[in-house]
Parts: C-alpha cells; sequence; structure tokens
C-alpha cells in the first residue's frame, strides 16, 4: 500500500513538472525581455497568483505594474512597465520641461533599481499634436533612466486625417525628436466577416522602414480578444498576427488584451471575470511559446526583406524583390520576411496568409543548398523532411539554406 501511494505520489509529482516546465525552463532559455519582450496589454493587479500565470502564458514582460507590485513581477520572473499615476501626458495644461524633468526624476529615483523595471508607460497613441510634448516626456525619463525604456504606443495606419499628415511623417517625426530606444504600434485587423484591412501589411512595412532607418527596433501589439467588429480569436488569427510580425523583423510583441474588460461587446479573453483561464488562453501561450523557441535563432537575424507571392497588397513588393527565391510554387498566399545570419546563411520566415485554408509549398532557391527547418513548436533544428511543406492557416516556418 505505502508503495503504491509513493508511485501515485511521484506520478503526480512528474505531472506537474511537466506542466511548468515552459514556466520553469523554456521560457528563461527562449526570448530575453531586454531583446524582445512579450507582454500583456493590461495591469495585472496585486495577487501574486495572477503574475505566476501570465508568466505560464510565455509573458517575460508583466504589462503595466504599479510600483508596489513590482515585487510580485520579480517573483514570478517578470518585467514591468511602470505605471505610475504622477506620468499624465493629456492634462489640459502641459507641463513646462522643469515639471517634466521633476516628475522624470522623482519617479526614476524612487523605482529604477528595482530588478522588475524595464521601463516607463507613458501614453498610448498620442496625435500629430501631441507628438512634440510626448517626444519631451520620452527624453526626460531616459535621461533619468540609463536603460528604461520610455514606452509610448503610436497609432496604426491612417490616411490624412490625423491632423493633415502622412502616418510616415507621423512615425518619422516621433523618432527624430524623442529619439526613443524602441517603437511600438498597435493594429486590430482582423475584421469578423473574415477579411484583413487593404493597409494591415502597408503599416508592417512603414514601420519596419522607419525603424530600420532609424536604428531602433519595433513592437507589435496584436489583437488577443474579440471587440467592435473585430474576429473572435483562434488558432489561426493568434499565429497569422505573431508570425507577420516576425516575418517583417519586430523585436517585441503586445497582445491586447489578456484580461476580462468589461465594456460593450468586448469577449473571449484569456481570462475571464472569474480570474478563470478561458480557451483563447491556450491559443495565446501557444503563440508565445513559438516565439521563445524561435529567439536563440530569431534574434540573431537581421531582416534584409520582406515580400509577398503571388499576390502583393497594396504598398508591399512581390517576389521579384526576393534575394533568396525565384520561385514559390504552392496556393498560398504567402508571406516572406528575408534575413541574414551572422554566419552568412540565408534565413526565410515563410508564411501562409490564408486564416481559413491550410496550403502545401516548395521553394526554389536563386542559389542551390540544402534546406533546414529551425522548429517553431521545439526549438530544434533539422533538415527540412517530407511534410514539412504545408502550412496550416496563418502558421510561419523559419527556414533556411546550409
Amino acid at each position: 500500500m505505502k508503495n503504491s501511494i509513493v508511485l501515485i505520489l511521484l506520478i503526480l509529482a512528474s505531472v506537474l513538472s511537466a506542466g511548468n516546465a515552459f514556466a520553469e525552463g523554456d521560457v528563461k532559455t527562449g526570448a530575453p525581455p531586454d531583446e524582445f519582450p512579450i507582454f500583456p496589454w493590461d495591469t495585472l493587479g496585486s495577487k501574486q497568483e495572477v503574475y505566476f500565470e501570465a508568466k505560464d502564458c510565455g509573458f517575460n514582460v508583466a504589462g503595466f505594474v504599479a510600483p508596489e507590485n513590482l515585487d510580485k513581477a520579480h517573483a514570478a520572473g517578470l518585467k514591468a512597465f511602470v505605471l505610475e499615476p504622477t506620468i499624465n501626458l493629456r492634462t489640459q495644461v502641459p507641463l513646462t520641461d522643469e515639471e517634466i524633468k521633476s516628475v522624470a526624476s522623482a519617479v526614476v529615483s524612487k523605482v529604477d533599481s528595482h530588478p522588475a523595471v524595464i521601463g516607463y508607460h507613458l501614453i498610448d497613441e498620442p496625435d500629430r499634436s501631441l507628438i512634440p510634448y510626448v517626444a519631451k516626456w520620452v527624453r526626460a525619463f531616459q535621461e533619468c533612466s540609463p536603460k528604461g525604456i520610455a514606452f509610448v504606443n503610436l497609432f496604426p495606419y491612417f490616411e490624412r486625417g490625423n491632423k493633415g499628415i502622412t502616418y510616415e511623417d507621423y512615425l518619422t517625426s516621433f523618432t527624430r525628436l524623442a529619439q526613443p530606444r524602441a517603437l511600438s504600434y498597435d493594429n486590430y485587423t482582423l475584421i469578423d466577416n473574415g477579411t484583413i484591412r487593404d493597409t494591415f501589411f502597408m503599416n508592417f512595412e512603414m514601420m519596419r522602414k522607419v525603424s530600420q532607418k532609424a536604428g531602433v527596433p519595433f513592437w507589435f501589439i496584436g489583437l488577443a480578444n474579440a471587440h467592435f467588429n473585430y474576429t473572435e480569436p483562434r488558432y489561426s488569427t493568434f499565429e497569422f498576427q505573431m508570425n507577420t510580425a516576425l516575418a517583417y523583423g519586430a523585436r517585441g510583441m503586445g497582445w491586447f488584451t489578456y484580461l476580462a474588460r468589461d465594456r460593450g461587446n468586448y469577449r473571449f479573453s484569456s481570462i475571464d471575470f472569474d480570474g478563470r483561464k478561458t480557451p483563447t488562453w491556450d491559443m495565446l501561450r501557444a503563440a508565445n511559446r513559438q516565439i521563445h523557441n524561435l529567439a536563440p535563432v530569431y534574434l540573431k537575424l537581421k531582416s534584409v526583406n520582406v515580400f509577398h507571392h503571388p499576390d502583393v497588397p497594396m504598398g508591399c513588393r512581390g517576389i521579384d524583390s526576393s534575394l533568396y527565391l525565384k520561385e514559390i510554387k504552392g496556393r498560398g498566399p504567402f508571406l516572406v520576411g528575408e534575413f541574414e545570419h551572422p554566419n552568412g546563411k540565408r534565413y526565410f520566415l515563410i508564411v501562409n496568409r490564408n486564416l481559413a485554408k491550410s496550403t502545401s509549398y516548395e521553394v526554389v532557391p536563386v542559389k542551390p543548398g540544402n534546406l533546414m527547418k529551425v522548429s517553431s513548436y521545439t526549438g530544434n533544428i533539422g533538415a527540412f523532411t517530407a511534410e514539412n511543406n504545408w502550412l496550416a492557416p496563418g502558421q510561419g516556418m523559419l527556414l533556411f539554406f546550409e
């Protein structure tokens, strides 16, 4: 009887250990938060278990955290953007330069030495008229915090409606005036009638262009719930957004939202109003886990080109621009991000843009080479073998020529 009890306990311990392997093992060797932050667009609150759960979901940054909760983020192995009420950029009367510096100095001196701090949340979606003012806050915080990120999340693509300027002017004016340490924007583009906004890929093109010109990494905030007329979450929607961001060379990923919102038709978040995991949680975790698995290789790569095939969205390039491939056979449509490794090897991430159907494919290289695969499910590197020539809806595959 005693032996049976011991055996049962050993089995239970093994199961629990396996279930927590990602939280305690894989994440630590995956994407470092200072190189590829993965975060919920949320404030997780004061319960310690919520931070551990977020860690298990694959986040390495806890989102926006009040100073009194930084210890909880750190205990869970998470970094955090400090959320401090004195940081208010939308006051009726703007602060003077000296007042801005005073706020920045006070906040930074209080928390900057905390091991969980990765940066400071300043403002979400400032319009063009606010950019010069926002830039002053960014510079003030960066002067006070040698490594901290003054986090500003920018608008997605717009026409000339935002104070009469182009979207590219909006991005470049921010980078020129603020000289930020990272660029961030959101774009919730998956519509509930099954379509994708025409400007989705063009937005990535512009952000990538400005990011590379300024020498500043960019982050993408994707959709992780359903609201307004946006589609309900599926594995394909998470895969598509994550893989598109990676194909364009993103160096950070946020998800809106993780926790439930009591607002309009918001629904299908990862955590419901009772604090329970929903099916969306597993989808989100799967996407985050793939980033961690690819990170050891992906973070060494330099984005050198992006193209689409066979149909080319507005503002994008086709396969004639490819550096590595002269032909892709298959229904697609495909998105391909091309990368260069420090060792000179040719890498590319091929993505199935179809959100409803799987597709087979075959690539024909410009220069011959043995095709290899970096698994997004295990992180293992191996030969491209039979049946790897299929992509599920939204799926991406990181390949290279040996």
